[in-house]
């Protein structure tokens, strides 16, 4: 699966810290067997930046632990470990240590069904009742199929996540509405790949589990790998870290916490893996579906692993990526990568492979912390090395308190009742001054900053501009202007508006609460790390959250006082809360 998923800042300083530098190199790589000595002198400066890198990733991100293998298509190269896996206990992760690897798993269910494909037992272009007849959503658009699911533009809602791993998450869609035509729109959604992890079972007659196990773990020699997460399978678990609060935006002083537990077995992230194992996987990949026993892809197969059919990311991005069947596509300067990252509750993982150089890294890591820059910088110093180049230099720390133009932002902003801001620029600084109280800024995106004051805890001070620069700034529902604002300052909306802002949540923990604010006559959804997505009017009560294509629905309703206790986002029912 892929959010939750808490985002951690660089910058992060606290207990964690210390042990990593101390148990950063008594986690010696393991020695593998059958490395030439070709490799040893090819490889071994890289492996040395490759660890410092890590060394300084760490103890930026707070990280407790992390593990990470290197391989080419021929041969596992370095399995390294880093770390903790029980802060507590004081365990150390090792290279046998088991990781959820969250939906690095979508591939694997991908791959199943392809299989099948070839066997003449299943065909991605069918409606998806064409193999589950209760399948049912409410759509004006033509019938969906399975390649819309496995290329996620089906235009399907993201996830039903108050629903236990169960058949029920796949059924539960008929209840919803598609936001879009089918193949038109790319919009991940989890809750399509348990309908394909359903699917699959209904074609072999046995939970996707055990199929995934029989077809891929099995013939890859996949032997330390689990296709589902039981409470079993937590014994040989790192522990996987969050952050103490779950309801606003993570900060570097915030003490992490063991994050809850759940047990999984659907088709969208239900495998936990060691890096080597994973490593294993991935040299299938690099060999474009061939393993150490025979092919578990065709070529014609693999090809429509890797098709590029739906662009992912933003079309104002320099370099196209596109989704496959449960992996994602980059070409770039004459290099073609596939990769997948995955997140579960505590856990994050990447993986991902150089087609042309045949190099590949797998990075997992048990809590803050960003694998996928550890897997890019490990793949460009592997890539230099194989071809004889420098070694790219390690990146500068990253200062989260330097503020580029930081007089943009400085003045004094003003709500209409009389409050005020003061935020001056100093030193490549940005501080906020309120009452007696000053104190620094740190970035958290374009345009958007948090601050340590405890009054400003909940969401980012975000900030917006005109032609003229920055002219105002806002925080949740709160909305400030400096003199260079020249527009309207009073905004008409429903009267019945007033009762929907608030914090709700529900009793999960992937996405365990929102907030709804209500900003210049528009009322917005707002994540726990401060993501927005405007809320527009479908009917009265009833609003699609985010952009015109988007599935995701929110429903007010059960009002008290004028107060609408009750919201339900796509399905799942979340409840008026008494804090802020």
């Amino acid at each position: 699966m892929m959010w939750v998923y808490r985002r951690f800042p660089l910058g992060r300083s606290g207990p964690a810290s210390a042990a990593i530098g101390f148990l950063l190199f008594a986690t010696a790589a393991l020695p593998l067997a059958g490395q030439s000595q070709a490799d040893t002198a090819r490889f071994g400066p890289a492996f040395e930046r490759i660890d410092r890198f890590i060394t300084l990733h760490m103890k930026e991100n707070n990280t407790p632990g992390m593990s990470v293998a290197l391989t080419t298509r021929d041969g596992l190269l370095r399995v390294s470990s880093y770390g903790w896996a029980d802060l507590g206990a004081k365990v150390p992760v090792t290279p046998t240590t088991l990781f959820e690897i969250g939906s690095i798993s979508k591939s694997f269910t991908a791959i199943s069904l392809l299989q099948l494909r070839q066997e003449g037992r299943f065909d991605p272009t069918q409606p998806v009742t064409a193999y589950l007849p209760w399948f049912s959503v409410h759509s004006r658009f033509r019938p969906i199929t399975s390649h819309d699911l496995l290329t996620h533009s089906s235009g399907l809602p993201r996830d039903r996540d108050d629903v236990p791993s169960a058949l029920y998450q796949a059924y539960g869609v008929r209840d919803r509405t598609t936001g879009s035509p089918p193949g038109a729109h790319w919009a991940y959604s989890n809750v399509g790949y348990q309908i394909l992890g359903y699917l699959l079972g209904s074609l072999e007659h046995a939970p996707s589990y055990e199929i995934v196990q029989r077809r891929i773990l099995d013939p890859l020699g996949m032997t330390a790998t689990e296709p589902l997460i039981t409470n079993d399978t937590r014994r040989r678990l790192a522990v996987g870290y969050t952050s103490l609060y779950d309801d606003r935006p993570t900060r570097a002083s915030d003490p992490l916490v063991p994050g809850t537990w759940v047990e999984y077995g659907a088709g969208d992230g239900a495998i936990a893996s060691t890096p080597g194992d994973l490593a294993k996987y991935l040299r299938m990949i690099l060999n474009r579906g061939k393993g150490p026993n025979g092919s578990i892809l065709s070529e014609e197969s693999f090809d429509l692993f890797t098709q590029r059919t739906v662009r992912s990311n933003g079309l104002d991005d320099s370099v196209p990526v596109y989704y496959g069947y449960g992996v994602s596509v980059r070409v770039s300067g004459g290099h073609t990568t596939i990769t997948h990252s995955g997140g579960m509750i505590g856990y994050t993982s990447i993986l991902i492979g150089d087609m042309e150089d045949g190099l590949g890294a797998v990075v997992f890591v048990n809590g803050p912390g960003e694998p996928g820059a550890v897997a890019r910088f490990a793949l460009r110093c592997l890539g230099a090395a194989l071809h004889g180049d420098s070694l790219p230099e390690i990146p500068a720390a990253d200062d989260p308190e330097k503020v580029d133009q930081a007089a943009d932002y400085a003045g004094v902003y003003r709500t209409t009742n009389g409050r005020s801001l003061m935020l001056t620029a100093e030193r490549s600084g940005l501080y906020l001054t309120t009452g007696d109280q000053r104190a620094p800024l740190t970035r958290d995106g374009e345009d958007k900053f948090l601050t340590p004051f405890p009054e400003f805890a909940l969401f980012p001070l975000r900030f917006g501009r005109d032609s003229t620069g920055v002219v105002e700034l806002s925080y949740g529902g709160d909305w400030y202007v400096n003199p260079r604002y020249h527009g309207p300052t009073r905004f008409h909306y429903p009267k019945a508006w007033d009762g929907y802002p608030g914090h709700y949540r529900i009793m999960q923990p992937w996405e365990p609460n929102f907030r709804v604010v209500l900003r210049k006559g528009k009322l917005w959804w707002v994540g726990p790390e401060g993501d927005e997505e405007l809320l527009t009017e479908l009917s009265p009560g009833y609003f699609r959250v985010g952009e015109r294509l988007s599935a995701e629905r929110l429903r007010f309703s059960d009002t008290v006082d004028g107060k609408a206790q009750t919201a339900n986002l796509s399905g799942m029912d979340y409840y008026r809360f008494f804090t802020p």
